[in-house]
């Protein structure tokens, strides 16, 4: 794979991806060890932080790749 040929736009979605999953999986291991929730409680959990953090994270990176 030739990442010089990478858009701005593939760029900012994949660090997108990575930052949020590396998110949710905190958010998912902090819910069920610290706060000692239900394991499917934490998934969910990691889940639904992840949805959210992706959308801005994106839209500010897809922002800061295009200059």
């Amino acid at each position: 794979m030739d990442f010089n040929s990478w858009r701005p736009t593939d760029t900012a979605r994949r660090f997108a991806i990575m930052f949020a999953v590396s998110v949710g999986t905190f958010a998912c291991i902090a819910a069920w060890l610290a706060y000692e929730q239900a394991i499917w409680l934490a998934l969910l959990i990691g889940v639904l932080v992840a949805a959210v953090v992706y959308g801005p994270l994106y839209l500010g990176l897809k922002l800061y790749f295009e200059r």
